[in-house]
């Protein structure tokens, strides 16, 4: 190596093993037999389902709203005191119940999580 450019470094391949062999197996080597896992499926499948529902009913309720004002005109034209019903709706009835829904969901997911690990600390 007089004046010439240096040689790179031989290319080396990396692999990952085959997948058949490592697909859907646990730490104990057979397919769902781990506990750990089972538990772990279980608690996400629990939250899924509650985000779900508790989505499902936000919506609900938020769409009922614009329907409730859109079938019956008149509550539109109508206040209480200087300020319209459309407004007292909103305040008063339907901020309370998006907040007791995310109450709702924040209370049912801790008992969820608290479950999970009562049944992962006795196994």
């Amino acid at each position: 190596m007089s004046g010439g450019t240096p040689t790179p470094p031989p290319r080396v391949r990396i692999t990952a093993p085959p997948r058949e062999e490592t697909a859907g197996r646990t730490a104990t080597g057979a397919i769902g037999t781990d506990p750990a896992g089972l538990y772990i499926r279980s608690l996400i499948r629990s939250q899924l389902r509650l985000g779900i529902v508790c989505a499902v009913a936000f919506v609900v309720v938020l769409v009922a709203v614009p329907v409730v004002f859109t079938l019956v005109p008149g509550l539109d034209a109508a206040a209480v005191g200087p300020v319209p019903v459309s407004w007292i709706v909103l305040g008063a009835g339907l901020f309370p119940v998006i907040i007791a829904v995310a109450a709702l969901y924040v209370h049912t997911a801790s008992r969820n999580e608290s479950r999970y690990r009562s049944l992962a600390d006795d196994s």
